[in-house]
């Protein structure tokens, strides 16, 4: 058995750079210099310790799918953030979209019928720093599902051993609402009461010798999920889980120590989706979880990579990483065409 992760993409496509260069463009011209000096240099600060350059993600994208095409796995998951959300509302941005789009036709196109896909946080939409707007939106949902064919739940085998994605914004979906559009709020709240039943009768219809491997992008649903008395049930039963989101593995274990954080309730979007997001990471090694890293890394400091899923001489599941190898950025191009 041998399966691929890949995760966090965040590609930026022709559509999604311009609007990069656009917004990138209105900071540099705001007429308060103090504000335009703090925001010019969050900016720059994002992209350097954080988000790297965006035209390495294209780069370290096509290098991550040569790496899996070598190893043949006979299952490639994508693991959740496809495009660069630059528009702070997800899929439902034409931009992010468009990114979107090349990056899972891509994977689909390499690894036909044999290929996964889990929705990530910034898919659906999260609040932006720079722009100071954003949010879910049911809009993008529905995209991922009917355009993209993206399941908010679906559930395959390999070697007997039960693989199941999950849709992890519905589970922390309290963390998103106060950004949503109030008109929707009712639909995502059925939407999650269906997601929940779907995850449910999965596990409940388990054997009681099934291994599974979960697949969820943001580690903070592992706190929801802990709560559903049949999945608690069944945790002896979980090999391992993979999850994406916090791009490098050094994270996961920072962020056990940050769950303090949570305590001190801050009101800024972003802080206080990160910060009751942590409130249960002490609660997440009952999944045994795994990072798979960002494709590209963590700024230009931390290479990224992909996640082997396969078994040891001894039949045990574990889980490999291997890194994309990495060049300066100033050297990185995208292939034509594509940004």
């Amino acid at each position: 058995m041998q399966i691929a992760v890949i995760s966090d993409i965040h590609l930026v496509g022709p559509s999604e750079l311009a609007l990069a260069e656009r917004t990138y463009g209105r900071l540099r011209r705001n007429p308060d210099i103090l504000m335009r000096a703090v925001r010019s240099g969050l900016y720059r600060v994002r992209r350097r310790f954080w988000n790297g350059h965006l035209k390495w993600r294209h780069t370290a994208f096509l290098r991550a799918l040569d790496e899996i095409a070598e190893k043949k796995p006979e299952w490639v998951i994508a693991n959740g953030d496809y495009g660069g959300d630059l528009g702070g509302v997800g899929l439902s941005h034409k931009a992010t979209f468009d990114s979107a789009s090349i990056v899972i036709e891509m994977i689909r196109q390499r690894f036909p019928n044999r290929s996964r896909f889990v929705f990530g946080d910034h898919d659906l939409g999260k609040y932006s720093t720079v722009l100071r707007k954003g949010g879910i939106r049911l809009n993008s949902l529905e995209i991922g599902e009917r355009q993209l064919h993206i399941p908010s739940f679906w559930h395959e085998t390999a070697e007997e051993v039960h693989l199941l994605g999950i849709n992890s914004s519905l589970f922390t979906l309290d963390l998103f609402l106060p950004e949503a559009i109030a008109e929707e709020i009712p639909e995502w709240q059925r939407r999650r009461a269906e997601h929940l039943e779907q995850v449910e009768s999965a596990f409940d219809e388990l054997a009681r010798d099934a291994r599974v491997i979960l697949f969820c992008h943001d580690p903070s649903a592992l706190t929801a999920l802990s709560q559903l008395a049949v999945v608690r049930e069944r945790l002896s039963q979980i090999e391992l889980t993979v999850i994406g989101h916090l791009h490098s593995p050094t994270l996961l274990r920072l962020s056990r120590y940050a769950a303090r954080l949570s305590n001190l309730k801050p009101h800024y979007p972003v802080a206080r989706i990160v910060a009751n997001g942590l409130s249960g990471a002490r609660e997440w090694n009952m999944f045994r979880p795994v990072v798979c890293p960002s494709t590209f890394g963590t700024g230009h400091h931390v290479a990224g990579g992909i996640l082997l899923i396969q078994r040891d001489e001894r039949g045990k599941i574990e889980a490999v990483r291997t890194s994309v190898r990495r060049q300066y950025y100033r050297r990185h191009r995208a292939p034509s065409g594509h940004a």
